[in-house]
């Protein structure tokens, strides 16, 4: 492994992610690679998922409801709703001026 001096303390560079992991760490912060595992990525336990497909906000409500913030998506039902209410009233409002 490849060793380097970095704030006067000694580093060596994950053969994992590139990293640079102080000597005497257990783990890389950086992929979570260790010694135990060769520094290799662990696999993947059923149901985590990849870093870039993780999605923060849909676990805090999830797992942590009484604390995430609202959903704010729009609803496609509601405005569906919204649109028939609108065309409903502007359909009344012409039958009303036509004397239907």
């Amino acid at each position: 492994m490849k060793h380097t001096t970095n704030h006067d303390r000694d580093f060596f560079v994950c053969p994992n992610c590139g990293a640079d992991v102080p000597e005497d760490a257990d783990f890389c912060r950086a992929c979570g690679a260790s010694a135990d595992s060769g520094w290799e990525d662990a696999e993947w336990a059923e149901g985590e998922e990849d870093e870039d497909d993780f999605d923060y906000d849909d676990y805090l409500r999830r797992e942590f409801p009484e604390h995430a913030e609202p959903d704010t998506r729009p609803q496609p039902g509601r405005a569906l709703t919204v649109a028939i209410v609108l065309l409903l009233c502007l359909a009344f409002v012409l039958m009303t001026v036509m004397g239907f």
